[in-house]
């Protein structure tokens, strides 16, 4: 007669108790309550102060026109970054400093495009929609086209259509070839003055402005003075191969 033998558990796991599975934590952390209670908190207080401030703005039916305001002279700071960067970029010096990384170089470059562009055209909307100003639709896209200040106006919608000329061929660097593209790109400069022009002669605050305009103009100024004292680095030459052959 046969016996079926069934081989010997392992003493270590006979011994051995499973431990208790604890289930996973779905709920939020007392320290993270508190920290989304102090965000809360803070944006409510911010809110409230804010909206007293633009009491008077809007009350005197002016909300649009310093909204457009602000929102120009956020988009000019994110428009003197973007060049700034990309200053950097191209600039002797980075050579030596190595940074930043490749993909972090793209990956900023990008944001900051993004976010002018963004900004740019809420700016642009802002201002088309203010009853004030009576800019319109066709004052904001046409050079000249404005009844409110046309030259300053016209230099702000260059402006516009020079960063969508340049940010829309950001990426065709291969099928424009690379030294047309570079004029395109290199457009970015006068685009940015352009832009500065237009700040200080549009709005009528530009003396309680006067520091910003002047730090963004500076930063520029330096980057692309250096660039043209600091020398580029020399390329490594490529090793010479012995003429004779083998023998």
């Amino acid at each position: 007669m046969t016996s079926t033998l069934t081989p010997p558990s392992s003493p270590s796991s006979e011994g051995r108790a499973q431990a208790p599975v604890e289930p996973a934590s779905s709920g939020l952390s007392g320290g993270q309550i508190a920290l989304v209670g102090v965000v809360v908190a803070i944006s409510l207080i911010a809110g409230h102060e804010l909206a007293s401030a633009l009491v008077p703005a809007i009350e005197a039916k002016k909300l649009s026109w310093v909204l457009g305001r602000g929102l120009g002279i956020a988009s000019f700071l994110s428009l003197s970054a973007l060049v700034a960067f990309g200053t950097w970029v191209r600039h002797p010096l980075r050579s030596r400093v190595k940074w930043p990384s490749p993909p972090a170089t793209l990956g900023v470059h990008a944001s900051l495009g993004a976010a002018t562009l963004t900004l740019v055209a809420a700016h642009l909307t802002a201002l088309a929609l203010d009853p004030w100003a009576k800019i319109g639709w066709v004052g904001a896209l046409v050079p000249w086209a404005s009844s409110y200040r046309p030259t300053p106006v016209a230099l702000g919608t260059i402006a516009l259509w020079g960063i969508l000329l340049v940010g829309g061929t950001a990426r065709m660097a291969g099928k424009l070839g690379r030294a047309r593209w570079l004029r395109v790109h290199r457009l970015a400069w006068v685009v940015w003055l352009s832009a500065l022009i237009h700040g200080l002669t549009t709005g009528s605050d530009t003396m309680a402005l006067r520091y910003i305009y002047a730090g963004a103009a500076a930063v520029i100024a330096a980057l692309w003075v250096a660039a043209r004292l600091v020398p580029a680095p020399k390329r490594p030459r490529p090793a010479s191969t012995p003429s004779g052959g083998a023998g």
